[in-house]
């Protein structure tokens, strides 16, 4: 059965994720978090954007520029990521994810001497039509290492969820999405999975 086209709306809020090809490790080591997350600062801004050096010579000019999307939590972990956006102009999540992707794969490859596809295909979107699911999407993707049982460090390069605990401010959420408190959106690790079932979440997801 194809594929359901899912419209990418300006303005609404989508659940967006991929992993490696075969199942691999996209993130070997501390750099490789670095890197992608550095990239998910740089690459979000509407003007045109050549390279990763190219993104932090207009970073290190210090520019205020509008941005493709509003990053409302992420997670990296050894072979996904999922990161929860807010699509802030058209084609604005597809374009942030295109240089996210090539960008990363580039880096990647280089560092490994490999060549090919890193990614597997095009990132899947799932849309955030309710405030319940908002909130159970904050806690799955803020402890997603504990959904899958990976034992992780616990610091801002693999998951928001130090900044909405107040442990560590991340500079790519920004400070007036203050309004998704950590707290307040949270659920246990063991609720995550009976609202996983309870809102037939599995269906849409492919991690």
């Amino acid at each position: 059965m194809p594929r359901k086209i899912i419209p990418l709306i300006t303005g609404d809020i989508y659940h967006v994720y991929n992993r490696g090809v075969d199942k691999r490790e996209i993130f070997l080591d501390k750099e490789d978090y670095l890197r992608f997350y550095i990239s998910l600062d740089f690459f979000n801004v509407i003007e045109p954007v050549i390279n990763f050096d190219s993104a932090k010579v207009r970073k290190d000019r210090n520019l205020k520029e509008d941005k493709l999307v509003e990053i409302l939590a992420y997670s990296l972990l050894p072979n996904h990521f999922h990161l929860i956006l807010q699509q802030n102009v058209d084609r604005g999540i597809s374009e942030f994810m295109k240089r996210i992707s090539g960008g990363y794969t580039s880096y990647f490859n280089s560092k490994l001497e490999r060549s090919g596809s890193l990614l597997q295909g095009t990132f899947k979107k799932v849309p955030v039509q309710s405030q319940e699911q908002l909130q159970y999407l904050m806690a799955y993707v803020n402890e997603n290492h504990f959904v899958h049982g990976i034992e992780i460090k616990r610091e801002i390069c693999h998951s928001s969820s130090l900044h909405y605990q107040g442990l560590n401010k991340s500079k790519i959420i920004n400070q007036s999405n203050e309004k998704y408190n950590f707290e307040s959106n949270v659920l246990l690790a063991k609720d995550i999975y009976q609202k996983r079932r309870s809102l037939k979440y599995s269906d849409l997801m492919e991690n």
